[in-house]
């Protein structure tokens, strides 16, 4: 991020980002209110030159964590709101790491099928599908060329009690495995998981969904 550029542009820019989120829903105006109040009191004070080093990202969780904003905002409700949109940002930039996210039409193409059988996949709780209005985002890393990565189903099902971001975090986290390894469940799965691996990856699933909140 430029951090010369006009106040107005980077208050845009998190916009954009804002309204790509579900959480974010009728918070623009709200907060875009109070983002361009905080840039001019920073750019007033000169302390904006700093901020040339952060994404989008990290400028809006600064903001909204980091004590600036929260100073700003004149309820609990919308202080949990900022935090909440925040976070949702910061969990997609994580996610690109591991291929982003892709949409309904993608996923259909990558499987040759429709998209009803796609929902379908969704109603079942055989993807990862995270919510966006109508329609559902998913993690790339859950697909492999043109299949679904293996043991997938297997293993979702012993997370279906837990959301769809708690999901990602259990693939793509690492645990300990017999021989004393540490991996990711995904690379594991993903380089094909021998019978003890599964076995491991499967027990840990049924603990996580006993201890993370839906």
């Amino acid at each position: 991020m430029d951090s010369h550029r006009p106040i107005n542009a980077v208050v845009d820019t998190l916009a954009a980002a804002m309204e790509r989120l579900p959480d974010a829903a009728g918070a623009p105006v709200r907060m875009l209110k109070i983002l361009t109040s905080v840039f001019e009191r920073w750019s007033e004070e000169k302390n904006n030159e700093s901020l040339g080093a952060l994404t989008d990202a990290e400028l809006l969780q600064k903001l909204a964590v980091g004590g600036a904003i929260a100073g700003a905002l004149s309820t609990r409700e919308t202080r949990k709101q900022a935090r909440r949109v925040a976070a949702k940002i910061e969990f997609f930039e994580q996610l690109k790491e591991f291929g982003g996210l892709l949409k309904t039409q993608d996923v259909s193409k990558i499987l040759s099928t429709t998209r009803q059988t796609v929902n379908n996949h969704v109603r079942k709780g055989t993807l990862i599908a995270i919510q966006e209005g109508n329609d559902y985002l998913y993690p790339a890393f859950q697909f492999v060329g043109e299949k679904k990565l293996a043991n997938l189903e297997e293993v979702l099902g012993l997370l279906k009690r837990v959301s769809a971001e708690a999901q990602c975090t259990f693939f793509l986290n690492p645990i300990a495995f017999a021989d004393g390894k540490v991996e990711l469940p995904y690379v594991v799965l993903k380089n094909g998981a021998n019978e003890k691996q599964l076995s491991v990856i499967k027990r840990e699933a049924g603990l996580f969904m006993t201890s993370t909140p839906a």
